[in-house]
């Protein structure tokens, strides 16, 4: 009798052909993970879930969160005929109670089906322990799955992300502020089997942008990162005023950023950038506007947030942990008033002007 964590997976078993690369995946991500925290791990992958052994008390923590998992549970593992004694001294101390059991045969080649285990675990502990049945409304469910013969004893699934794992889709350049959105389009691309390479612009931030990779390192054990300066774009905020176009600041900034992260994305041999528009959420993302900046890649630009509301965005922010720490943005260059549809022939005239029309 020991001690495992159930790892369950969804999507990953529809993967055909390619479902072990995706397992092989998924248990390397967990297996780093576990590793850079100094905890030690075993895994065996079985079809449907894969088994962690660690003695850490955090290992549970740690996997819930891997991109790929679905759920985790702490289970204890048995041969069938250990199960009922096992039952008798674990929950015995309990007190009379209402309970069901609930039984996944993942394991088909098991000779019981799993009506008859709930039957005959079921009927044990009701003698035993003096309990009720109670299948609509219990006081303690008694979880149990079969695998490769064995029985697993647990009572909670720990949820985890879902998706695929980190690494199975490509790289991609993720254009990540210390705002409340583009961590949280950042983590959705992780969700989707992409390894981000998170790009930040510093105003003054740095700090807290190395925050937000903190947070998303959990979430995959190796995150690579780059902080730069946007040391040409005040000549062309000069340059803007001059010409009587200042409120083309946005645009022109967010155009930059996206030349940039081409730049970045063909050195990194990335196959897209990550943006956190939000269609509407503010003056400088509407539909025009975002058209515009888009022509300055030839790069797909991903968007996934485009079209959830504010009240979606943080809630999802609040639960990978990135709310708490998102800062204001500490812009010098916004202007008072900011074009919200720009027109295609202004915004190359004024690359024109700018010198940068290529």
């Amino acid at each position: 009798m020991r001690k495992c964590l159930i790892v369950r997976y969804g999507e990953i078993a529809l993967k055909g052909k390619n479902r072990e690369r995706f397992e092989k995946t998924l248990e390397r991500n967990m297996r780093k993970s576990l590793e850079i925290r100094g905890i030690e791990s075993k895994f065996k992958r079985i079809r449907g879930r894969i088994l962690a052994y660690t003695s850490s008390e955090e290992a549970e923590k740690v996997i819930s969160k891997i991109p790929g998992v679905v759920s985790v549970s702490l289970a204890e593992e048995m041969s069938y005929d250990e199960l009922f004694q096992f039952l008798a001294n674990k929950l015995s101390g309990m007190g009379k109670k209402r309970f069901k059991v609930d039984t996944k045969r993942v394991d088909k080649s098991f000779p019981k089906s799993s009506i008859e285990i709930n039957r005959e675990v079921g009927s044990y502990l009701k003698e035993k322990l003096n309990w009720e049945v109670d299948l609509e409304n219990p006081q303690v469910t008694v979880n149990l799955e079969v695998i490769n013969g064995r029985v697993y004893y647990f009572t909670e699934k720990v949820r985890g992300p879902g998706g695929l794992p980190v690494g199975t889709q490509g790289r991609v350049v993720s254009l990540v502020s210390t705002g409340i959105d583009s961590p949280v389009a950042t983590y959705l691309m992780m969700k989707r089997g992409c390894e981000p390479i998170l790009l930040h612009f510093d105003r003054g931030t740095e700090r807290e942008f190395r925050r937000i990779v903190d947070l998303l390192s959990e979430y995959h054990y190796d995150i690579e990162y780059l902080v730069e300066e946007q040391k040409e774009f005040p000549k062309y905020v000069k340059k803007l005023d001059e010409i009587g176009k200042r409120e083309w600041t946005c645009v022109l900034c967010k155009y930059m950023m996206l030349k940039r992260a081409e730049e970045i994305a063909k050195e990194k041999k990335a196959l897209g950038i990550v943006t956190g528009d939000n269609l509407g959420q503010v003056a400088s993302q509407t539909l025009e506007n975002i058209y515009l900046v888009s022509k300055a890649t030839s790069h797909p630009v991903y968007r996934p947030l485009i079209g959830m509301d504010k009240v979606e965005i943080e809630n999802l922010a609040k639960r990978i942990g990135t709310y708490e720490h998102f800062t204001k943005d500490k812009c010098e260059f916004r202007p008072r008033r900011v074009v919200t549809r720009g027109r295609e022939e202004d915004f190359s005239s004024i690359l024109a002007e700018l010198g940068m029309l290529e």
